[in-house]
This record gives C-alpha cells, structure tokens and sequence, in this order.
C-alpha cells in the first residue's frame, strides 16, 4: 500500500506580513556601486571549522551571543495596495453616499500594509541577509539596528521568491557583522540558538537543536527548491530572517518558518534555510544582476518505493528513476532514457528526488555535469550540458512525431497481469484519448480495483509503452515478456495525458 509520508499541519511563514516578490535593482542604483558577489565574499567573516566533539557541556552561550546579538536586525517593510473589495453593500448607492465611497472604487486611497521581520548583516559595510517574504515587493524597507537609535532606510539588492532569499544593504561603515559558519558539517543533535525579534520583541534568544537535515518538499516557498534545516529553538512571528547560530556563535542559517499549532505559535517545529545555500544564491543574484539562474535537465522523476527497487535488482531505495524525458531536451541530447536510474550526480549520490533536483538546479546553465546511471544493470555515466531552466519553458513529452499508427488487427480484450486486460491500439482510441500518432503501445482496457496492479497505479486508458524495460508495440510483444518474466515485481511504463510515468507492479507473492 502507498502512504502520503507528507508532513501535515500548517506551515506558517514567520511574518507579520508576507510581500509579492521584486527582484533586481534600478540602473540608477547600480551606476553608484559595482556589486559583485567576489566584492562581497572579501568582507565576510568566514570560520567553516567543525565544533569540537569534545566540548565539555556549557553553562552558558553569552560570550558566543555577544558576537552575534549585535548583528541581528529589525526590518520595517511597508507596501501600498489598493483596496479591493466585492461586499454587496458597496453597490448600494446609499451606503456609498452614506460612508463617501467613491462610485468608481479605484479612487480609494490605497492602504499601507506593514510587515516586521529579522534581518543579519554579514559585512561591516552594510550588507544585510534575510527573506524574500520580510523584504520583497516593498515599498519602503527601514533597518533598526541593535547598537543606536537611529533607523537606516535600505535597497534591495536582489532576491528571490523560489528559496526565500534577500540581500538588502544600508549605508553604514563598520558595523558588527556575523562570522559565518559552515552548514554542510552540522548534524542532528547539535546546538543552535536562534536570535531576532519575534512578535517585535528585539534581540530575543531562544535555545535549541538541530532536529533535522534536509527538509523538503514542504511547500514553503512554492518553488520546489527546499533543503531546510529543521531546529526545536523557539521560532515564532518576527523571527523571519533572523540569525540561527551554532555554540559557538557563527551563522549557520536563516531563520524562515515554522509548523504551528491552533495559536499560531511555536510547537517546538521551525526551519531555516541553511547558510551555505543562501550565500550560493546570494552569489547567483550578484553576479546575474539580481535574477537566479538555475540549471535544467529536462526529465521526469520519481523516487523508488520496495517493489520498484526489487524489480530493478537493488538492495535499497536509493537512486533516482527517470520515468520519461523531453524531447529536444539537454537531457534527450545527452542520451538518457527512461528507465535510468540515476544514483550519482558530479561525484556525490543521489539519494532522493527533491535533493537531486536542488542540486541540478543549484549548478549554472551551460555547465557539463556527469550523471552516474543504472541501464540494464550495469552501471554507466552520462555527460551532460545542463540547460537555463528559464529558457526552457514546458517539456514536449509527446515525441517529435513520425509514420502514422494506423492501429492493429486482433483487438480483443486479452488479460495481461492478475485483474489486468489490454488490447491493441485502434485509430479510433487514438483520437479518442488524443494520443501522438508516433506512440506505440498496448492500451490498458480494464484493472480491476482490488488488483495489485491497481494498488500500483496502473488505471484504464493508459498505455503500456515497455514492460520489463522493453518497448512493445502489441498485446502479443506484451504477453511474451510478461510469459517470460520470472523475477517479483514488473517494471511497466505507462503514458497518459502528455506524459510517461513508470510503474511496479508485484507479479509473486
């Protein structure tokens, strides 16, 4: 049986006030300063040493926070919107006369809507790390810093929506900035503090651990590309952009979100983008004029589950399956297929979906990369020059065309698994479920729901493009290989509705 392992509840991003995205900077801003991320990178305090394992357990984090509490910041966003509202009342001319609602409502004067958040200055010059949700879109972005009075109005530099990331600056010289740590060494157990200012209380600490690593497919940022480190350290609304910190002061994220309880504070669940990556994309907004780009492949994938591992001869579930691949695509150029299992990427594994996708999308357009696959088992690698994912628009998964399919003779219904019957393709199913005429398969006619092949996911009207990693093009190539089939589970790929997927079906009890 199949289970949603999602987590549930109510990711709730920790703000006052969440802003549509605005990325890049004006020419007239630019013109003032050249901002490269190599500029930058010479003004960060880096220790990417590991904590000592041998530490002795402390009895206070006060000499490590008086590094970093000077460094954490308010941000004051606020942003104008015009007020949109369909009340019926507002129809009536004489509530309108009544209140002086204008008849045209866009003569309404727009409202302010404010937003408060945490901020981290990473360079004495007035560089500031934080989310795209405290900053982006604003009208007017104001920094309080801890050490004066006195409230500096700042720009934003670049961000971007997909990961929660912002780099805004303010004119300032010498300012306290943060040493910044190295999120790759940490590990479930370790300490971390969080400090920023939630519900508008400044320089508030809280204490925690690392939970987690690796969170993902959260939908968070709606973009896909999560990699969160999960903490118990109190977070709550305010905190967003503040600084998580390990024992010894230095930065290893940006505090982002939490999992919150019917009060919609803290239940001991709250992530952070880890500082490695958001000082990659903080590097990608610098040197691309305040964009991302973001590498592209141009695959489906789908991450292995018992019965697909066993029918593919591995011990685990690691590795990747492409289930089917674009036409036209850096991917289709480079010779995968589907079917390949991915298990490496650029020298490291590939463990999970979301991960290797990250990571291709953390890699620069036009960067060759190899790919470590699993083809007929036997292990071989693929070179491939990645794409611009902003380029690359929707994948045609439907082929580049080809000889008309003009449907085959003997289209009898014929039972092809337990609970499973098939027939030939017909011009006249074809059109009916708008299939490439260059598709060639057996259509699935009937599965019956208490089958495995239905727990599985195989339904009726679609068609079976391989079976057992061969492509067939008639039901009697279909039954052959499954007749011939001798291992547990069945690999099938399957097409419907634009596009392939791969299924495994358990064929031995």
């Amino acid at each position: 049986m199949k289970s949603n392992r999602k987590l549930q509840g109510v990711l709730t991003v920790a703000a006052a006030a969440c802003l549509v995205a605005v990325i890049g900077t004006s020419e007239e801003e630019q013109s003032k300063e050249t901002i490269s991320y190599d500029n930058l990178s010479k003004k960060l305090t880096v220790d990417k040493a590991p904590l000592k394992d041998s530490a002795p357990h402390a009895s206070s984090y006060a000499d490590a926070l008086e590094k970093v509490m000077p460094a954490v910041v308010t941000i004051f966003s606020t942003k104008e919107v015009q007020v949109q509202t369909r009340s019926p009342m507002f129809d009536d001319p004489m509530f309108r006369r009544f209140f002086g609602i204008p008849e045209d409502l866009d003569e309404l004067p727009p409202r302010k809507e404010q937003g408060l958040g945490s901020g981290v200055v990473i360079s004495s010059d007035g560089y500031i790390l934080t989310n795209n949700h405290v900053v982006g879109g604003a009208d007017e972005i104001m920094v309080s810093l801890p050490t004066d009075k006195r409230d500096y109005e700042a720009k934003l530099v670049g961000a971007d929506p997909q990961t929660d990331v912002a780099l805004i600056k303010i004119e300032a010289k010498d300012l306290t900035h943060v040493t910044i740590g190295d999120s790759s060494h940490l590990r479930v157990g370790d300490v971390t503090l969080a400090v920023g200012n939630p519900f508008g209380l400044e320089q508030t600490v809280t204490l925690g651990i690392v939970s987690a690593l690796g969170r993902n497919d959260l939908n968070i940022t709606g973009g896909g590309y999560e990699n969160f480190i999960q903490t118990d350290a109190s977070i709550n609304r305010g905190n967003s952009g503040g600084a998580l910190v390990d024992a010894e002061g230095r930065l290893i994220g940006i505090n982002t979100a939490i999992q919150s309880g019917i009060s919609g504070g803290n239940i001991g669940i709250g992530f952070a983008i880890p500082v490695n990556m958001a000082l990659n994309i903080v590097n990608r907004l610098l040197d691309n004029h305040g964009t991302v780009k973001r590498g592209f492949l141009g695959v489906y994938l789908k991450e292995l589950d018992s019965d697909m591992a066993k029918a593919l001869g591995r011990e685990d579930k690691s590795g990747v399956l492409i289930t089917d691949v674009g036409s036209d695509t850096p991917a289709s150029e480079a010779g995968l297929k589907p079917g390949d299992l991915i298990v490496g990427y650029n020298g490291n594994k590939a463990d999970s979906m979301p991960k290797l996708r990250l990571d291709i999308s953390n890699t620069a357009p036009g960067t060759e990369v190899d790919f470590d696959v699993i083809r007929g088992g036997k292990k071989e690698q693929v070179t491939v020059k990645l794409g611009d994912l902003s380029d690359a628009g929707d994948l045609a998964m439907s082929g580049s065309g080809g000889d008309d399919d003009k449907g085959k003779p003997g289209n009898k219904a014929r039972v092809f698994l337990d609970g499973v019957e098939v027939g030939n393709l017909t011009e006249e199913m074809r059109t009916a479920l708008s299939l490439p005429d260059d598709l060639e398969g057996v259509l699935v006619r009937d599965v019956k729901p208490e089958s495995a092949a239905a727990e599985a996911g195989l339904r009726a009207g679609q068609v079976i493009t391989m079976v057992d990693q061969q492509p067939v093009s008639s039901v009697k190539e279909a039954l052959d290989l499954t007749d011939s089939f001798a291992g547990e589970v069945l690999l099938l790929q399957v097409y419907a509705e634009g596009r392939r997927d791969i299924l495994a079906i358990p064929v031995k009890e």
